[in-house]
Parts: structure tokens; sequence; C-alpha cells
């Protein structure tokens, strides 16, 4: 019987996964996908993905002082309770329609070179040169992210990270990027600032390119840093 003592070493840049180490991340796709690709899945509930802690508190004051109101005029709370609820419901309604009317369910086509929002006109990826990011905290210590992209009379936004702290999966990453890649997003310039010395300052939220992309590859989460320009 052999001595285990005696047991050849494993090298020293053994690629051997350890069971009992941290899994590693989904890894991005070898090749990029043809055709339309979704990036990303936007629900009905996503347009109130950055709704903050403030927002809904102060709703929930609103409401209850809608009642209370109701309530003085007819002195019955059953009643002034229901159509409370009921005009409660159809705001938050007409709210989520119009706003996922404005920012539907991206998709983009490397093949064509083209990016189109829902159903509407696909434009191509060179016209697209403006880079916004939008932040929120939610939670204990959470943070949405939220890009949006734009060109003329189009508008597209990409939820980056969630409120459950979920980003897009390796594929919508991988498209996304490269189409960021493609893009003419560009830091905004003005007459009185033609450099873009004081870009971040003249307009706040938007970014360049190198930043948009490092933004879709790696999300910041909460405590994070944001990028230099923003």
């Amino acid at each position: 019987m052999s001595d285990p003592d005696d047991a050849p070493a494993p090298p020293e840049n053994s690629t051997e996964h350890d069971p009992t180490g941290p899994s590693d991340p989904d890894p991005a796709p070898a090749e990029l996908p043809h055709g339309w690709v979704r990036i990303g899945e936007r629900r009905w509930w996503s347009t109130w993905v950055g709704a903050t802690t403030f927002f809904v508190t102060f709703s929930a004051l609103q409401g209850v002082n809608f009642v209370a109101g109701i309530a003085g005029a007819t002195v019955r709370w059953d009643l002034a309770l229901l159509l409370g609820i009921a005009v409660t419901v159809g705001i938050f309604a007409m709210i989520t329609l119009i706003r996922n009317a404005l920012s539907p369910q991206p998709w983009v086509d490397l093949d064509s070179g083209q990016l189109r929002a829902g159903t509407r006109r696909p434009i191509p990826l060179a016209q697209v040169d403006r880079a916004v990011l939008t932040t929120a905290p939610v939670g204990t210590g959470g943070r949405v992210v939220v890009l949006r992209l734009t060109a003329k009379e189009a508008r597209v936004e990409f939820i980056l990270r969630d409120r459950q702290d979920a980003t897009l999966d390796p594929t919508s990453t991988a498209v996304l990027a490269e189409a960021l890649r493609r893009t003419s997003v560009a830091m905004p310039t003005s007459i009185h600032d033609p450099s873009g010395r004081f870009a971040r300052y003249n307009f706040p939220g938007h970014i360049g390119r190198d930043d948009a992309v490092a933004l879709v590859e790696h999300p910041p989460a909460a405590g994070e840093p944001l990028p230099a320009a923003w």
C-alpha cells in the first residue's frame, strides 16, 4: 500500500474547481446571438422599480388624507374607504399604463445594428447619442440602476439592477454592451462649454459611452462607486 504522503502534489496553477468555494458567475455567451434579442424582461410592474420608501409613504399619507376628507363630507367611513381604494387603484393603473407605454420592452438586433422599444420603429444604433444614468436607493441598503438611451424622437430604458438586486442575464449583458460600443453616445456639450469640461454639472446624469458599457457589464451595487461623470 502506498503512503499518502508520497502522492504527487497538485500543480500550482491548477484550475480544478473547489466545491467549497464561491460559485462562479454565469459566463458570457461564446458567440453573440443573431436577430432580435430581448434585453432583460420588463413586466407590468417594472415601471415602479425605482419607487422609493419616501414615495410610497407620501402616497399612503395622501390616500389617508383623501379618505378622511370624503368621510368628513359623507360621515360614512365605509363609503369613504371604498371610494378611496377605488380612486387609488385607478390612479395607480393609469400611471402604470402611461409609464409602460413610454418605456416598453427593449430589443437589440446586432446583425442590422438596430435598437427598438416594444413594437416601435427600430432606429440605427449609430443614431443613439445620449446615455443617462438614474439610480435610487431602495429598501435597506439596496440600489436600483436604470440606463436610458436616447436619440432623436426615441428613448429606451434598461433596468441594470432592480429592487431584488438582480441584474441582466449574461446574453442580454453581452448584447447590450456590444450595442453600446456601436452607438454614438458621448457627453453633451454647450456653446458656453464646448470642451465639455463642466458637462457633469451642466447635464447631470449623463455619461459617456465607455462608462455606459462599464455600467452594463458591472452594474454598481449599493456602496459601490458610480461613474465619475455622473
